[in-house]
């Protein structure tokens, strides 16, 4: 991606090294359709030689764990957070939830997994009534059990209500989808996604029975929330039992349809 975030030296290069992929390359892979789209905007001569790709994960070598619903409504969110990736609209359309049914408090939880708040989400977390969030920070191997940290993790993630997925508010983001998209979706469980800018993005979870909104809208995680603890105190928020389709193996093969397709426009 030309631009994103690069300055100076390196984003000249970035631009060099570019023109000269779109100019000469059999096959030229973008992994977003609005990537590719920039491109060929910025090198018309790329035509049909420029593809995107999803690139998508393989399943978990650990066996998923059973959802089961418990006493509290959990959202998890797993990963890092920044001062562009932060909790702070979350934790707004949370907040505005909680004040108009207070009962909530004995009931939602906010579990954060991976490094420390940034400073933005950490100052979002003192608004929200004590008890909600908790920050739980890494989780590493559990020396009674053997357990591997990673594995520990994959697990929690199977057993929470809701994954929280933050996509960041910069503009590159609609030119990226972050990884743990894949993850997340192989464990089947609803995910609410805040998305800048990227509807690929949001139809790919969508797609998938899950639910995106805008970064930056507070109302509309209000109203997704809402829906969650409605269902999940209804019905319940059972796993999906849909697979991801996102994985290395559908992306091998479009990698070697293309090639095939620009091997015959070579006559090789």
């Amino acid at each position: 991606m030309v631009g994103a975030g690069a300055t100076g030296m390196a984003a000249r290069f970035a631009e060099r090294l570019e023109a000269r992929i779109c100019e000469r390359a059999d096959v030229a892979i973008w992994f977003t359709e609005e990537a590719l789209a920039r491109a060929r905007a910025r090198h018309p001569s790329l035509g049909d030689r420029g593809h995107a790709m999803t690139p998508g994960a393989d399943a978990p070598a650990m066996a998923r764990v059973p959802y089961r619903r418990g006493e509290h409504f959990v959202i998890g969110h797993f990963g890092s957070l920044s001062t562009t990736r932060h909790l702070g609209v979350v934790v707004e359309g949370l907040r505005r939830l909680i004040g108009k049914e207070p009962a909530l408090v004995q009931v939602v939880r906010l579990e954060i997994y991976g490094a420390d708040p940034d400073a933005i989400s950490r100052e979002a977390l003192r608004a929200l009534p004590p008890g909600v969030a908790d920050v739980k920070g890494r989780i590493e191997r559990d020396p009674k059990t053997g357990e591997s940290g990673r594995d520990r993790v994959l697990g929690r993630m199977n057993a929470v209500d809701c994954l929280l997925l933050l996509h960041g508010t910069e503009p590159y983001c609609a030119e990226y989808i972050p990884s743990k998209l894949y993850e997340y979706l192989w464990t089947q469980r609803p995910i609410l996604a805040l998305v800048w800018k990227n509807p690929q993005m949001s139809r790919m979870l969508t797609e998938q029975r899950h639910i995106a909104v805008a970064a930056d809208d507070a109302a509309a995680v209000e109203t997704a929330l809402r829906g969650l603890v409605d269902r999940w105190r209804g019905v319940g928020l059972a796993d999906s039992g849909r697979a991801s389709p996102y994985t290395v193996d559908a992306a091998v093969q479009r990698l070697v349809s293309w090639g095939r397709e620009a091997a015959a426009r070579r006559g090789t």
